[in-house]
């Protein structure tokens, strides 16, 4: 019951979601970034590891793409996030020149990582537009980017 619970919760909010992340590619992510990811993420990443456009909720130009487990470490060391802006996390895009990022140096919990949005190329903290307090508000705000 509970995963039926969670099932309904993300998967029907996207076009296309990914197959879930499997219990080690989110201890992989987790021991990665040296703590544990916000729960609700974490359920995300269970149910979607991965998704693309939430269903009538961006503009048409816009999109939301969220990466997988394995995307999210790979694709922050690409785009050398922690060279320009340490404790970024990027787990995300709007399918084009923004980044979606968790910012790590906030709060000790995770539960309280800050969700913003920052350009690929211009990775600095004057470049970084706030999109909600924490994962559970970006959710309930529609994944909205605030453009």
């Amino acid at each position: 019951k509970w995963a039926l619970s969670i099932m309904s919760k993300y998967r029907d909010k996207f076009e296309y979601p990914e197959n879930p992340a499997s219990a080690e590619e989110i201890q992989a992510l987790e021991k990665w970034l040296g703590t544990d990811l916000p729960s609700e993420y974490k359920k995300f990443l269970l149910e979607t590891n991965g998704a693309e456009t939430p269903i009538g909720v961006q503009e048409p130009d816009d999109s939301v793409v969220l990466w997988s487990a394995k995307e999210i470490s790979e694709l922050t060391e690409a785009y050398c996030y922690e060279q320009y802006l340490p404790g970024l996390v990027a787990i995300g895009s709007d399918g084009g020149g923004e980044s979606i990022v968790f910012d790590t140096t906030h709060n000790i919990s995770s539960e309280d990582w800050p969700v913003y949005r920052v350009p690929f190329g211009d990775l600095t903290k004057e470049s970084m537009v706030l999109l909600a307090e924490n994962f559970n508000e970006w959710v309930s705000s529609g994944y909205s980017l605030k453009f």
